[in-house]
């Protein structure tokens, strides 16, 4: 009987339009949601069979929830270095677990509000664990072996890298040796102390003796490490003899005994007039049974001909420039994470070092992902396998460091639906009304 269907239609836009209210008040509460993407209510009819065509059977409507994890949401700046969102395609892939093994499930979210907890572990507001690569110390993908797989992240932690030294690797000097330097008096004549640091982070005081020889223009030097007792322990072989030019600049260091020439032959130096030498681990000074490495210097006295490095004027000596390059072991001063992806530890000392690489992932179909706490998602058999990723990569959506994504609902829109539910609504229930009424009246034509 169609006046059965009708009500049967009635009660069905009932239902559907009961549940599109629950979507709709969804979408309200969570309007200040970092990452949160608003669920549309989507209606179809429902047609049941007909037994002739001139008939009409009622069927109703349905509600399918529809929602794109995808969505962009306006962006909002942030104060934590460690906020960061997507602008394009992509989630961030997140945990439950810290240690995530193989058994675990993993999440995708574009809510990127993430911070240190007590163990250094970087977690959004959901309580789930940012994944990414780790890098080792030359910045190379540790399972770089693996990378399209779910299995070879893990939870970026920074507070693993709360010390950090750089051992001396090079070393400048720019100074006058005095042209009227009394070669008839013993040497050393002049001395160049300076700290570098070795292995260990431990600084070391690293010497050259200077020595004017009876030659015109001409000087030989020794390199060593004085201890703390003053004592200066010369490093086996690393002499060299410098010449200078008339007018003071510098001719040509001659490169000997286990000095290196880089970039020339043996015997002479680089065009910038770069040795290399070892101090060996023996030579290094120690306060404990612990032994550095040995440690490989490039030394620059300056090029030949050249404004910097070492001149030979009248007057005294005059030491105007001693760099060297490696720093103390020193803590994390700050975490940086930049538009690809990569995170970046920045400590006292000004080191820098590249800890983590941040994956993205997409999905042949996101809009097949299913829902989860946390404005999470999970995949399933209709959204295709995951495809990770550095961000900017491929189809990746690129990060925007401090700044977090904002939910998609709008709250006028979702008020303006909510009205029209509701209108929706109460037409359905006078379907239901009316339907009643004519049953009634159809029952009252037999008394």
């Amino acid at each position: 009987m169609s006046v059965l269907g009708g009500l049967y239609s009635g009660i069905s836009a009932l239902s559907a339009q009961s549940r599109n209210f629950g979507i709709i008040s969804d979408n309200i509460a969570n309007v200040n949601t970092i990452g949160y993407k608003e669920v549309e209510g989507r209606f179809s009819n429902f047609v049941t069979s007909k037994s002739v065509a001139r008939n009409f059977s009622p069927g109703g409507v349905t509600l399918r929830p529809f929602y794109d994890p995808q969505k962009q949401g306006l962006l909002q700046t942030s104060d934590s270095r460690t906020d960061i969102s997507i602008t394009g395609n992509g989630f961030f892939v997140v945990n439950k677990n810290e240690d995530a093994g193989s058994n675990d499930t993993f999440l995708f979210t574009r809510a990127g509000d993430f911070t240190p907890d007590k163990d250094g572990n970087l977690v959004n507001s959901a309580g789930y664990f940012l994944q990414g690569w780790a890098l080792d110390s030359s910045g190379n993908i540790v399972n770089g072996a693996s990378v399209d797989q779910l299995t070879s992240l893990q939870t970026v932690n920074v507070a693993g890298f709360s010390s950090v030294g750089q051992p001396t690797q090079n070393v400048s000097i720019t100074a006058n040796l005095p042209a009227g330097e009394d070669n008839t008096v013993a040497g050393p004549h002049q001395t160049t102390n300076m700290t570098v640091f070795d292995s260990l982070g431990a600084p070391q005081t690293l010497t050259f003796q200077w020595t004017k020889t009876a030659n015109a223009n001409e000087w030989t030097f020794a390199t060593g490490i004085t201890d703390s007792t003053g004592t200066f322990n010369a490093i086996a072989g690393a002499t060299g003899t410098i010449q200078f030019d008339g007018d003071g600049s510098l001719d040509g260091p001659l490169a000997t005994d286990a000095f290196t020439a880089l970039g020339a032959a043996f015997g002479a130096p680089a065009a910038d007039g770069t040795f290399q030498f070892t101090i060996p681990a023996a030579s290094l000074a120690t306060s404990g049974a612990e032994q550095p490495n040995d440690l490989v210097v490039n030394l620059n006295l300056g090029a030949p001909d050249g404004s910097s490095g070492l001149t030979q004027f009248s007057g005294d000596y005059e030491l105007k420039l001693a760099n060297q390059d490696g720093s103390a072991p020193s803590g994390l001063d700050q975490v940086i994470i930049d538009e690809e992806g990569l995170v970046t530890g920045v400590f006292a000392n000004g080191q820098t070092r590249a800890i983590y690489q941040i994956a993205t992932a997409t999905f042949p179909a996101a809009t097949r992902l299913d829902r989860d706490n946390g404005n999470a998602f999970t995949i399933t058999s209709n959204s295709g396998d995951v495809v990770l990723n550095r961000p900017g990569v491929g189809a990746h959506g690129l990060l925007r460091p401090e700044t977090l994504e904002s939910s998609t609902a709008d709250t006028a829109e979702e008020f303006a639906d909510l009205i029209v539910a509701q209108r929706a609504y109460s037409a359905a229930t006078r379907i239901v009304t009316t339907g009643d009424e004519m049953l009634d009246e159809a029952i009252r034509m037999k008394r």
